[in-house]
């Protein structure tokens, strides 16, 4: 298959790049509000707040079932026509969810989301490893991850403020931030797209199970897959049994310093990453993650309001570990096939949100048999195997890529 390719960067105006970050800021932002809405929604639509836990699923389902196929559809059509469908589909699932006047209609909106958004996620990965130049991606990428766990504490902050306005107002700023990008791909200058001379059918199906048939790139889906199941779960399985018991605001701010925390994090990692390689970040951020789940196993009832200051550590922690471990799992999907950047995008993708969608449903027997703790020690059992995964995919990674030998050391 002969691709005409453009081998060198251009150097784009900084406003896509800005569009890309928002965009990918955007995803966690939408996702995450849930945690601080438990509360207000169960009021509103007349059920208990188990039942709103629905909405997770409901959006994490389609969005890592559309990713899979996103990323390659990219590849082959070119990364703004598919963000551009995308957009339209999100831009839709945030109005429908804004009219919601029961929970089955909040429902569709998340499963609409999820698919709009799904056409976008990985699609950014592509974009922005497309436009940076090789020495830059690992800095690049660390970026998009600071992007994304900023969405992931920013997102419960903002909703924890604006439904003292009424919930409604935060999907309306998620419409005017979509339609305005919306605009601006229609109307600004496009990256030159990748021209395959086969285009069909069967080029996207082989772009796919040339991937998926390699074990690193297994290895790097799992890894996304149980990172869900770490400090993801942390913010979902927390922020559901404080739900009543402590204010939303504050739940709000914890997570709003956790995710600034893993932005930090994110971007001090694609440094240390582009200079030194993933040993070091993949260490620390397991490291840390040990110490917030130690942290939150030792404090017990986390409803109580003396271990707060502790609690608030633990979870803090977890999102700086989060930060980490994201921004290096996400440089590998770019260097382990630069060719096929959109297949791995998305299938890494993929795995991260099918990990989140089933975070609510597989840990409630534990919860129900244990409480908080019986979550948290199924969290550090996943720890331990994301460990392990890690491990072999930073030792198989490193002989598939003999020249990038001092990038992955």
């Amino acid at each position: 298959m002969n691709h005409n390719i453009q081998k060198d960067p251009i150097n784009y105006s900084k406003w896509l790049e800005f569009v890309i970050f928002l965009l990918f800021l955007l995803g966690p932002l939408t996702g995450n509000i849930i945690n601080v809405l438990f509360g207000v929604l169960s009021s509103y639509f007349h059920v208990t707040p188990d039942n709103i836990l629905i909405a997770i699923p409901a959006f994490m389902f389609p969005f890592a079932i559309t990713q899979l196929f996103s990323g390659a559809i990219s590849d082959i059509k070119g990364r703004i026509p598919v963000l551009i469908v995308g957009l339209i589909l999100f831009a839709i699932a945030m109005l429908t969810a804004a009219l919601s006047f029961n929970l089955e209609m909040y429902i569709i909106a998340n499963i609409i989301g999820g698919i709009g958004f799904g056409f976008i996620n990985p699609v950014l990965i592509a974009l922005m490893a497309d436009i940076a130049s090789p020495p830059d991606l690992a800095k690049k990428m660390g970026y998009l991850s600071a992007s994304a766990n900023l969405g992931v504490g920013l997102g419960p902050l903002i909703a924890s403020q604006m439904i003292l306005i009424g919930w409604q107002s935060i999907y309306i700023l998620f419409i005017a931030i979509t339609c305005s990008c919306l605009i601006y791909f229609f109307i600004a200058k496009r990256p030159p797209k990748k021209i395959s001379k086969e285009s069909g059918i069967s080029t996207f199906l082989k772009q796919i199970s040339i991937e998926w048939r390699r074990l690193v790139v297994f290895l790097m889906i799992l890894s996304d897959f149980l990172i869900a199941y770490t400090y993801i779960a942390i913010n979902i399985w927390t922020s559901k049994t404080l739900s009543h018991v402590v204010n939303e605001s504050l739940i709000g701010l914890i997570l709003g310093l956790a995710g600034v925390g893993a932005a930090i994090t994110g971007v001090i990692t694609g440094s240390i990453t582009k200079r030194k390689g993933v040993k070091i970040p993949l260490i620390t951020g397991l490291s840390i993650l040990f110490c917030s789940l130690g942290i939150l196993l030792v404090i017990g009832d986390i409803t109580n309001p003396e271990v707060f200051i502790f609690l608030a550590l633990g979870w803090i922690l977890a999102g700086f570990s989060g930060g980490i471990l994201f921004t290096t799992i996400t440089y590998y999907s770019q260097i382990l096939s630069p060719e096929r950047r959109g297949v791995l995008a998305g299938s890494l993708t993929a795995g991260y949100f099918t990990g989140i969608a089933l975070v609510p449903t597989t840990l409630a027997p534990f919860s129900n048999a244990f409480g908080i703790s019986g979550v948290y020690i199924a969290i550090l059992i996943a720890t331990v195997f994301f460990t392990i995964v890690t491990i072999l995919l930073y030792i198989l990674a490193k002989r598939i890529i003999p020249e990038r030998g001092k990038i992955l050391h």
